[in-house]
Parts: C-alpha cells; sequence; structure tokens
C-alpha cells in the first residue's frame, strides 16, 4: 500500500473512532466520516468494505495494539518460576495497560463499552479472537500464584480479571458523567500514577496473602 492510501486509511480511523464513539454506528454516516476524515468517501468502500467494516476496524486496531503490548511483555516470564514478586510486577503491569490505554484511545473504549451493551453485536469476533486468549494467559498466570500460595485458592480468576478491568475501564467512563461521586475522586482523575498505585493496593495487596 503506498504511503498516500497509509495515510488515508490512517485519516478515516481516526475520524470513524471519533465519529463512532460520540454517535454510535447507526446514527453515523460515511459522508460524515470522509468529511471529518478529509478523504473521499468512495475510500471507506475501497478500504473498509463499507461503514460496518470501518467500525470493525476501527476495534480491531486497538485490539491488536493491546494484545502486541501484553505479549511482549508475557514472554520474558514464560519459563521463570512465579513468586510473589513476580506476581505483583505482572498485576502492576496489567493496572498500567488497563490505564494507558484507556487514555490512549478513548473513543475506541467508549465504543467497546456501547459494544457491551449490545452482547457484542459487531465486536464478538474481535474479542474472541484477540481479547479472549489474552484473559486466558492471566487466568493461567493466576493460578499458577494460586498453585505457589502467593494468592488465596478461593479467589475465581476469570471474576477477579472482570472486576479489575470492568473497574478500571468504569472509573473512566464515570468521569463523562457530572456525579457528586467525582468530588471524591480528584486525586485520581488527572493523575495516571495515583490511580495506577490505589487500583493497585485494592487489586493486588488486597488479594496477596
Amino acid at each position: 500500500m503506498s504511503d498516500s492510501n497509509q495515510d488515508s486509511k490512517f485519516c478515516i480511523l481516526q475520524a470513524a473512532a471519533k465519529l463512532f464513539a460520540k454517535l454510535g454506528l447507526d446514527k453515523c454516516s460515511t459522508r460524515e466520516i470522509a468529511k471529518e476524515s478529509k478523504s473521499n468517501i468512495s475510500a471507506i468502500s475501497y478500504h473498509f468494505g463499507g461503514k460496518e467494516g470501518l467500525y470493525r476496524e476501527v476495534m480491531r486496531q486497538c485490539a491488536l495494539e493491546i494484545k502486541n503490548h501484553v505479549q511482549l511483555r508475557t514472554k520474558q516470564f514464560e519459563n521463570v518460576a512465579m513468586t510473589k514478586e513476580l506476581f505483583k510486577s505482572e498485576m502492576q503491569s496489567l493496572v498500567e495497560s488497563l490505564i494507558f490505554f484507556q487514555m490512549k484511545y478513548p473513543e475506541v473504549s467508549q465504543i467497546f463499552a456501547r459494544e457491551k451493551l449490545t452482547c457484542l453485536k459487531h465486536s464478538k469476533e474481535i474479542h474472541e479472537e484477540i481479547f479472549y486468549p489474552l484473559v486466558k494467559n492471566f487466568i493461567h498466570m493466576f493460578q499458577q500464584a494460586q498453585a505457589a500460595k502467593i494468592v488465596r485458592s478461593e479467589i475465581n480468576p476469570t471474576l477477579y480479571f472482570i472486576m479489575l478491568s470492568e473497574g478500571t475501564w468504569g472509573f473512566f467512563e464515570l468521569q463523562k458523567c457530572p456525579t457528586p461521586l467525582l468530588q471524591n475522586l480528584k486525586e485520581f482523575t488527572n493523575n495516571a500514577d495515583n490511580l495506577k498505585s490505589q487500583i493497585s493496593k485494592i487489586f493486588i495487596e488486597g488479594a496477596l496473602l
């Protein structure tokens, strides 16, 4: 693909993420996306096969970046014995990744959140192909920590992951709503380090023996 085609594709993806997050799939038109991205409307069909294909590709690109980021770290510890220090390090890395990608791709995060309300109508394949294997790796690591008596055996690894990931991303969703709860969260709303530290204390130190 030529550089100009790559640039066009990138601009369309950027504009689409913003508009899909704001309007949703049904209310967002290809004409609006083309105008926002300063692209020819035919480029959307050429690159993505239409609006739904573009919608899926917006989510897929973000999911693949998350996958590559997580797998790169996971490979460093494949043949290392599980210890409390390693478990804490891996969990802190997970918390950091959840916060990092929410802040880097707020629009795509909003799209994924909306998808969950429709039972993953357009993103089920992305979840099964990309996210589910990553969650399985987490569950395996958690079970290793349980076997090593680092983590309490009665904790369900899958539920733990759901509460951690949904709780972290839900915090960012809450910031978009003018609720009195935000008055108690000022020290975290603009400070990713404070947020990471607090989530780590809740989910990591709270889970350790």
